[in-house]
């Protein structure tokens, strides 16, 4: 009987390692002081959520890419959260601003969705489709890494538009 149960259980757990993660709602600060919530954005297609801070070099240079693929695509949203403490809030907002990035930008200071989504080392990368499927997670970057993310975004907009095609029928 307890290798029945135990059989049960392995066949349960490797299930939910092929299932496909979903992401959970979230509300952040956005460089206006208004919330907005992640599920605003999903509304208008494909999400690219990075997580950066104004002291990583790395992120730094992956967010002009960022913008790129954000002015490219019409239905994707970069998001970009600063996950720098609030005394450095006022550099990242430089640091959007000089740059006159169009990407969305919040903010968690407090660590809340950093720890949702289990973020340890940044730049960190993630593509989420409408209904909150992970269809890409990425840590850190180089030069190179945004074909990566075209690729995931061309693939989606290909599914998206055969999708539309098959309803409009």
């Amino acid at each position: 009987m307890n290798r029945f149960f135990s059989l049960i259980l392995i066949v349960l757990f490797a299930a939910s390692l092929f299932a496909a993660e979903k992401v959970q709602d979230f509300q952040l600060e956005n460089m206006k002081g208004k919330m907005v919530k992640l599920s605003d954005f999903q509304q208008e297609g494909l999400v690219i959520l990075d997580f950066w801070a104004s002291w990583c070099v790395p992120c730094k240079k992956a967010l002009p890419k960022l913008d790129e693929l954000h002015k490219e695509y019409e239905n994707v949203n970069v998001v970009t959260i600063c996950t720098d403490k609030p005394r450095t809030k006022r550099k990242a907002i430089a640091e959007v601003k000089s740059h006159k990035y169009e990407f969305h930008t919040l903010f968690d200071s407090k660590k809340v969705v950093q720890k949702q989504f289990n973020i340890v080392n940044i730049p960190r990368t993630l593509i989420i489709a409408p209904d909150g499927e992970i269809l890409y997670d990425h840590t850190g970057y180089k030069r190179g890494d945004e074909e990566h993310y075209k690729e995931i975004i061309i693939k989606w907009l290909e599914t998206f538009s055969e999708e539309n095609e098959e309803s409009e029928e």
